[in-house]
Order: structure tokens, then sequence, then C-alpha cells
């Protein structure tokens, strides 16, 4: 009986087997990357312009400092999250909203940012904390000012 010899059949190149499977799921997930990675650099560029149309660090650091925090809040107050943020230019004019969560040892709350006008300086219209423990709110524009007019 005569036996088909198969080292005589070239065996077909990975690509030739594969190709109906690989060039779909490689060419998909490639796309999926790139549009992860485009949403991914938007959203830390918003977040970045809104944090330097906030003066995001300077409040986070004044409200680390305010007694009545430390007191309502305890030691050390952090940022719980990432908040929400909302910019918008009309007409040469931004306005500029956020929402920071933050915690301490006793209890949770979230500062509440409102900021117009034109780039520099930073006007603030709202800037306050509410304790969701306690259900009172600190308003902060008065320290702020107050820092303010001391820098100058």
């Amino acid at each position: 009986m005569d036996t088909l010899n198969n080292e005589l059949i070239p065996e077909q190149s990975w690509w030739k087997r594969n190709w109906k499977w690989a060039l779909p799921t490689g060419g998909c997930l490639t796309l999926i990357v790139i549009v992860v990675v485009a949403i991914g650099i938007g959203a830390f560029g918003l977040v970045e312009k809104i944090k330097e149309n906030t003066d995001y660090d300077g409040v986070i650091a004044m409200a680390q400092t305010n007694e009545q925090l430390i007191e309502e809040l305890g030691t050390p107050i952090e940022q719980d999250g990432i908040g929400s943020y909302k910019i918008s230019f009309k007409n040469g004019n931004r306005t500029s909203n956020a929402v920071i969560p933050i915690k301490g040892p006793k209890g949770k709350g979230a500062i509440h940012i409102t900021t117009s006008g034109k780039k520099d300086p930073i006007i603030y219209e709202q800037l306050d904390v509410y304790l969701e423990n306690k259900d009172i709110t600190i308003d902060l524009l008065p320290l702020m000012e107050k820092s303010k007019l001391e820098s100058m």
C-alpha cells in the first residue's frame, strides 16, 4: 500500500494559517487601544486645565490648614476620589466649576469651587466646603481673598 509522504508538502507559514482571525483581532485591538489612550489623554488634559483655572493645589492646601475643617474632619485632610469638573469658554471669558471630595478621620466633605473671568487673576465666585456628616457648609471665600491680599 502506498502512503503519502507528507514531508514533500511544504508547511504553510504562521501568517497563511492564521490570517483570518489574526488580522481582525489585531486590527480591532490596536484601534481600541488607540481610542482608549486618546480618551485618557483628553481627560487628563481637561482635569489639568480645570486644576489650573481653579488653583486646585492652593485650595486643597487651604483646606488642609483651615482650623474649622481640621476640627470637623480631623487630620490629615486629603482628597477622596476624582470629583467633577466643568469648564467653559465664551467670548474670551472662562467659567469653571469643580467639586472636590475630601475626607478626614472624622468624616467626609466636598469642596465646591466656581471661578470666572479671564485667566489671570482667578476670580472666585464660590469657594466653600460642604460637610456630609454635619450637614453644614463652611465658606472659605473670605479666607482665600484674605490670603490673596496678604500675598500682594
